[in-house]
C-alpha cells in the first residue's frame, strides 16, 4: 500500500487485552495511537477484552479499514485474536493466526528450530520431567519411558544450570534460572502437580543476550543487552534504569550470518510484517524466541532499533502499517 493512501484509511490500534502484559500493552498502543492522532491520521483506539463480539462491532461501527495488533502475551499475540480479525476480512499488521499460535509456544519454536538446523538451548519439557520422575511401570509406555528417562538424564548430566520458563509466556513472566534439580523440584512443586500448563527448562547459556528487530523481511540494527540481574527478566525491561542496550560492532561476515539465521528462524515459522528474535551468543548463535508482537513503549527495542538506523517512531509506525495484510 503506498503511504498517500494510508491518510485516507481508518486505522485501529487494539491493545490492552487480558494477559499479564496487559499494562506494557496499554503502553505501547497508546504511544502509536498518540504519534498517529498527532500526524492527522484517522485513527481509533479499543481496549479489547475477551470478547470477539466487541471487537467485531467496534470495526464495523466505525468502518476500520486496517488493524494494528498490539495486545501482547496470551489472547493477541497467540493467534486468538488474529483469528477474530480473519474472519473481519480486513487487513491486520503482523504475522496471521497460525504462525502466531505455532511462535507463541516457546517448545514448538523449538522444535521447528531444531527440524531446520537452527541452533537453540538443549531442553526438557515439565512433562517429560514429571515421567522421568515418576515410578509408574506401565508397560505400555515402558519404551517410551526409557527413551524419555535417557534423555532427561543426559539433559541433567550435560547442564548444571538450568533455566525453568512458561511455554506459552512472554516479557520473561515467571523465568527462573536453577543450578540443582531439587531446588527446582521444591521451588515449583505446586507449578509441577498441575500439568494445565506446559513448561520448559532449558540448557542455561552462559554468553551475552542479543535481539534482532525484524521489519517487513529486513532485519534491523542488533542490540545487545546487558542487565545488573541474572538475566533480562521483566524488572530488567521495564523497571531498572541501569539496564543498557548497546548496538555491537561485529565483523562483516559475523553480521550477516547472524542476521541470516535470525531471518531463516522467523521465517522457518512463517511469521510476517515484524517480530524480534531473542538469542545468546557463546561460540555460537543459540536461538531463544521470537516476539511476534513486541514492545512499542520508550522503552521497546525495535523503535530503539529502527531510530538507529535512522528511522523515526511515526516512520516505523508507517511503515508498518503500510505492509499490513489479510
Amino acid at each position: 500500500m503506498p503511504l498517500d493512501s494510508l491518510k485516507n484509511k481508518k486505522i485501529c490500534i487494539i491493545y490492552g487485552g487480558w494477559s499479564e502484559e496487559r499494562e506494557i500493552s496499554l503502553m505501547s498502543g497508546q504511544a502509536v495511537y498518540d504519534v498517529l492522532k498527532s500526524s492527522d491520521y484517522e485513527v481509533f483506539i479499543l481496549d479489547l477484552k475477551n470478547n470477539k463480539q466487541m471487537l467485531s462491532e467496534f470495526v464495523n461501527n466505525n468502518s476500520i479499514d486496517i488493524i494494528f495488533n498490539l495486545i501482547h502475551g496470551k489472547g493477541g499475540e497467540d493467534g486468538l485474536v488474529q483469528s477474530w480479525i480473519e474472519d473481519l476480512k480486513i487487513d491486520y499488521v503482523g504475522s496471521n493466526s497460525v504462525s502466531s499460535s505455532t511462535s507463541f509456544s516457546k517448545i514448538t519454536t523449538k522444535k521447528i528450530w531444531a527440524e531446520h538446523k537452527l541452533r537453540t538451548p538443549d531442553f526438557i519439557t515439565s512433562t517429560e520431567l514429571l515421567n522421568y520422575l515418576c515410578d509408574d511401570k506401565d508397560s505400555n509406555i515402558t519404551e517410551l519411558k526409557t527413551e524419555i528417562n535417557k534423555k532427561c538424564e543426559v539433559f541433567f548430566e550435560n547442564n548444571h544450570k538450568f533455566v525453568f520458563k512458561p511455554s506459552c509466556s512472554g516479557s520473561s513472566v515467571g523465568i527462573k534460572i536453577y543450578d540443582d534439580l531439587n531446588l527446582l523440584l521444591n521451588d515449583k512443586k505446586d507449578i509441577l502437580s498441575n500439568n494445565s500448563s506446559e513448561y520448559l527448562i532449558e540448557a542455561f547459556i552462559n554468553g551475552s543476550e542479543y535481539t534482532a528487530p525484524i521489519i517487513n523481511g529486513k532485519v534491523l540494527p542488533i542490540i545487545k543487552i546487558e542487565t545488573k540481574r541474572e538475566f533480562y527478566n521483566y524488572e530488567a525491561k521495564y523497571l531498572d534504569d541501569n539496564t543498557s542496550f548497546s548496538f555491537p560492532e561485529f565483523s562483516t561476515e559475523q553480521e550477516l550470518s547472524i542476521k541470516e539465521v535470525c531471518l531463516k528462524a522467523f521465517e522457518s515459522l512463517n511469521c510476517r510484517g515484524w517480530g524480534r528474535v531473542d538469542f545468546f551468543i557463546d561460540k555460537d548463535i543459540n536461538l531463544i524466541e521470537i516476539n511476534t508482537i513486541p514492545g512499542m513503549t520508550s522503552h521497546s527495542l525495535v523503535p530503539m532499533s529502527a531510530k538507529h538506523l535512522g528511522m523515526s517512531y511515526l516512520q516505523l509506525v508507517e511503515e508498518l502499517l503500510i505492509n499490513a495484510e489479510k
